[in-house]
């Protein structure tokens, strides 16, 4: 399977179970917060599904080499260990745009304008993410995922 098909039909399900979570619980009315209490379960709920999603694209958004490098305290942002494995650097604008468009749902105009991106760059960017979140929805089992609401919970 390829990351980007992965991605695809990851971020689908995300999309659909975020809109159903946002109905019963509002994110931005808390109010109604104690009638959605964490119970233990043996198979992963939806609500688990959108946090494992969002988790694996900012940790495939965010894992930089040098993760602990504060720039302006000597040494180089990239070791050559990392060049070596061609893994790339912290890019904050795939973050953003991941955070803004695939989580968010911001319209895809309003999101690059407010970016100030190309449609170029908006889709090398896109591509980009689609990439690296594939392989760690991969990586992560969080695809397939009939097999992810299958499988039972770690205790």
């Amino acid at each position: 399977m390829k990351p980007r098909d992965a991605f695809e039909i990851c971020h689908e399900i995300y999309a659909a179970a975020r809109e159903l979570v946002d109905q019963r619980l509002p994110t931005t009315q808390l109010q109604s917060s104690s009638k959605f209490l964490w119970r233990p379960d043996l198979h992963p709920r939806l609500v688990e599904y959108v946090a494992d999603f969002a988790l694996a694209g900012e940790r495939a958004l965010a894992d930089s080499p040098d993760a602990g490098h504060i720039p302006g305290k000597g040494g180089s942002s990239w070791s050559s260990k990392s060049r070596r494995y061609g893994r790339k650097p912290l890019r904050a604008s795939r973050l953003i745009l991941f955070r803004m468009y695939f989580l968010g749902g911001a319209e895809y105009h309003a999101a690059r304008h407010l970016l100030g991106i190309s449609e170029r760059t908006w889709a090398d960017w896109a591509d980009e993410i689609r990439d690296r979140v594939g392989r760690e929805l991969l990586r992560k089992g969080i695809f397939p995922p009939a097999k992810y609401f299958r499988e039972m919970t770690r205790r």
